[in-house]
């Protein structure tokens, strides 16, 4: 039979009776519409996640130590020398302040670091910049601001705020840019009139802290993959160097000193891999729904079509009469299956993207708010085109496995029985 007669046959048998090739086909869309769905809606939940951490956030080292005095930029640097794999280390020292700003006073976190704090954790910046490294050299007052903190002071977050000047513990200090985020570490029911402020290491530690001693570290690796291997030299650096104890053995106390002597060194790569479980997991059970409601609409396919071939057996018949083969009846029939499983997961796949998109119109900010400290960002629906290529050519196998058995059970009729028959 030629490529055309098929076709139009095909179409004839499906076309015959449409509501019930539209009712066998709603397994095949429910279960492709669940996954599109459903695998939207992961991706857009897993993007904004990993949104939260940064762009570098699997590379991030983050080192903490107890009991030691007079941990320096000095110390910071040995650690950059002597331990191979950072791209570049940070010391970090927190204070607090007070903002006076048009008559009103905020109370002020002030974090010093290097500048490229906001590289590392992966900040954008929605105007200017951070402050530079000979800002941080020069110990200059500059600071870098969040949306949320220039919203605070000057009344809207896209206020024009580059050049103008804070008031920080009655020093002025340079506004050098404004970044997306800077406050996600803080709970945001607790920061009603608190501001956020980045400044340089340097800065910090003359005129706001008091003293040079930092309090954390953060180094970012040159390689995601290596993160481990070099937390591990980190510590066996540092507790060899200090003679301090690696946190979760157990706790030792210098000789001299009641205070525990401990370093801490961690990652975020396994609270990354956590979430990344944790998506894979839904996404499997996403899978699941669909696999079952594709068995569903491949049993109502393969009834369909057992019932297709009881009503045709005349035909059937005629046709091989007429020198039809055995491998036309199975084409035909294959074929009408294999058609209901695509055009079912076509719509399937087009009611999904709709679905994605409507439930994200309905629950996106709130989620979003839920999975945000800040509450920016939004969750938009990730559209994997692997995975609708992947649905599609499952329909195509599903109608080969279950319209088989019928399209066999044509083909081995007897012509001379099925032209017999009532």
């Amino acid at each position: 039979m030629r490529p055309g007669d098929l076709a139009q046959e095909t179409w004839r048998a499906l076309t015959a009776n449409k509501g019930r090739s539209v009712l066998t086909m709603l397994g095949i869309v429910i279960g492709i519409g669940a996954v599109i769905t459903m695998n939207s809606l992961i991706g857009g939940v897993s993007q904004l996640s990993m949104g939260m951490f940064g762009a570098n956030a699997a590379r991030i080292i983050s080192i903490r130590l107890t009991g030691i005095d007079n941990f320096t930029r000095d110390d910071v640097d040995a650690i950059d020398e002597n331990v191979q794999g950072y791209e570049y280390v940070m010391g970090k020292m927190d204070g607090n302040g007070t903002i006076k700003q048009e008559k009103r006073t905020y109370d002020a976190k002030v974090i010093g670091s290097g500048s490229r704090f906001c590289e590392a954790h992966g900040y954008q910046f929605s105007s200017g910049s951070s402050f530079t490294e000979e800002d941080e050299r020069l110990a200059r007052q500059v600071v870098v601001l969040s949306k949320r903190g220039a919203k605070l002071l000057f009344g809207s977050e896209n206020a024009n705020v580059l050049g103008k000047s804070i008031n920080l513990n009655n020093t002025e200090y340079r506004i050098a840019g404004v970044t997306n985020k800077l406050d996600d570490f803080g709970s945001e029911q607790f920061m009603d009139d608190t501001v956020y402020v980045l400044m340089p290491l340097t800065t910090a530690s003359m005129r706001v802290v008091g003293h040079q001693n930092i309090t954390s570290v953060e180094g970012l690796a040159s390689d995601a993959e290596m993160v481990q291997s070099i937390k591990t030299r980190t510590e066996d650096y540092l507790s060899e160097r200090y003679k301090l104890q690696a946190v979760g053995n157990d706790d030792t106390r210098n000789a001299e000193e009641e205070s525990p002597r401990t370093v801490s060194v961690t990652t975020n790569k396994t609270l990354l891999d956590q979430v990344n479980t944790s998506m894979q997991s839904f996404r499997m059970i996403a899978l699941t729904v669909s696999a079952i409601s594709l068995v569903v609409g491949g049993i109502g396919i393969m009834n369909m079509m057992l019932t297709n071939v009881t009503e045709r057996i005349r035909e059937i018949g005629l046709r091989k009469a007429l020198g039809a083969k055995r491998w036309d009846i199975v084409s035909q029939f294959m074929l009408e299956s294999i058609c209901l499983c695509v055009v079912g997961g076509i719509v399937g796949v087009i009611l999904g993207l709709l679905g994605a998109y409507a439930l994200m119109a309905i629950i996106g900010q709130s989620l979003a708010q839920q999975i945000s400290f800040d509450g920016e960002g939004a969750v938009m629906p990730v559209i994997d085109v692997g995975s609708i290529i992947i649905a599609v050519l499952v329909c195509v196998i599903t109608g080969v496995v279950f319209g088989w058995y019928p399209a066999q059970r044509a083909a081995r009729l007897d012509p001379v029985e099925s032209l017999n028959h009532q």
